[in-house]
C-alpha cells in the first residue's frame, strides 16, 4: 500500500495580496506622519475655549491616513516604473516627480470632497476651499509622497541585496557557454561560440551567425545573453549581440547611432545607448 503524501496535507502559507500589504504599510506611514505633523491637535482649544474632542480628531486622522493608504499602491507602482536609481536615473526622475505631484493634487481634491460631504453637508467643495488647500498643503504633501517613495525604494533595494548575497555566496559560479546545441534536418550538432560573429533576435528564436551561415535556436535573448562571456560578447542593439573581436570598424551615423562593420563584412546598426560602451570595449580589446 502506498504511503500518503504528507506534504499535500501541510497547510499552505497564506500571503497578503501585494496591494493590501502596500496599503497597510502606507496607512502606518501616513498615520505617523499626521501625528508628527499635528501633535497638539487633540489638545488645541477651539473658539469657545474648550479642547477639541479626541474622538472626532482621531476619526479625521484615521480617514486621512486611509486616503493616503489607498494612494500608496499607485505611488509604489510609480517608483517601480521610474526607479530613482540605476542607469538613466536622471532621465526617470522628472517623470517620477510629475507623477508624485499629480498624485498629491488628486489626494488634496479627494480630501476636499470628503470634507464637503462629512463636515459641510455639500456635494461639492467650494473653489475657495480647493484653492486654500492646494496653497497650504500641496507642496508639503508632495514632499511627503517623495519621502515615502524614497523609503520604499530603499527598502526594496535593501531586501534585494539581502536576498542576493546568500545566493551569490552559496551558488558556485556557472561557467559561460562555449558551444550551443543546434538541430539541422533532424540531426543535432554543436556551434562553437568562438566561431560566432553576432547573434540576432528573430521573434522567439535566436540566429547565431557564423560567417555566411546562420543557425536558429529557440531561446530567450535575455536569458541567453546572461550565459555569454561578457569579455567576448556585448549587446549593440535590442536585437543584436556582437562578438567584440569581430568588430573591424565603428562609424557614427545619424541620430547618434553607429554602424559596425564586422570581419565577415557584415554591417550592423548599433543603438546610440550602446555606442559609447562599444567604442570603449572595442578600443581596449583592439
Amino acid at each position: 500500500m502506498a504511503c500518503p503524501n504528507r506534504s499535500s496535507r501541510l497547510p499552505r502559507r497564506r500571503t497578503l495580496p501585494p496591494w493590501l500589504a502596500e496599503s497597510g504599510g502606507g496607512f502606518g506611514y501616513w498615520l505617523l506622519f499626521l501625528i508628527v505633523l499635528e501633535p497638539g491637535n487633540a489638545l488645541r482649544a477651539n473658539a469657545h475655549g474648550h479642547a477639541l474632542a479626541a474622538g472626532p480628531e482621531a476619526l479625521r486622522m484615521t480617514v486621512a491616513a486611509l486616503l493616503g493608504a489607498a494612494a500608496t499602491p499607485a505611488l509604489l507602482a510609480l517608483t517601480r516604473r521610474f526607479p530613482p536609481s540605476g542607469p538613466n536615473a536622471l532621465r526617470r526622475l522628472p517623470a517620477l516627480a510629475l507623477g508624485v505631484a499629480t498624485l498629491a493634487f488628486g489626494l488634496i481634491v479627494a480630501s476636499c470632497f470628503l470634507a464637503a460631504w462629512g463636515y459641510h453637508q455639500a456635494w461639492l467643495p467650494s473653489l475657495a476651499d480647493l484653492r486654500d488647500q492646494l496653497i497650504d498643503n500641496w507642496l508639503l504633501l508632495t514632499y511627503a509622497l517623495l519621502a515615502l517613495a524614497a523609503l520604499a525604494h530603499f527598502l526594496r533595494c535593501l531586501g534585494s541585496t539581502r536576498e542576493a548575497a546568500p545566493a551569490m555566496l552559496a551558488a558556485p559560479a556557472q561557467p559561460y557557454l562555449t558551444r550551443v546545441p543546434v538541430k539541422h534536418r533532424g540531426r543535432q550538432s554543436f556551434v562553437e561560440l568562438d566561431q560566432v560573429d553576432w547573434i540576432e533576435t528573430q521573434g522567439n528564436y535566436l540566429a547565431l551567425h557564423t560567417g555566411t551561415t546562420s543557425h536558429l535556436i529557440r531561446e530567450a535573448a535575455v536569458a541567453f545573453e546572461a550565459k555569454l562571456d561578457p569579455a567576448r560578447f556585448m549587446r549593440v542593439h535590442r536585437r543584436a549581440i556582437v562578438a567584440i573581436d569581430r568588430i573591424r570598424d565603428l562609424r557614427p551615423i545619424t541620430n547618434g547611432d553607429a554602424l559596425l562593420r564586422l570581419s565577415s563584412g557584415h554591417a550592423l546598426r548599433a543603438s546610440r545607448r550602446y555606442r559609447k560602451s562599444i567604442a570603449e570595449r572595442w578600443r581596449l580589446d583592439g
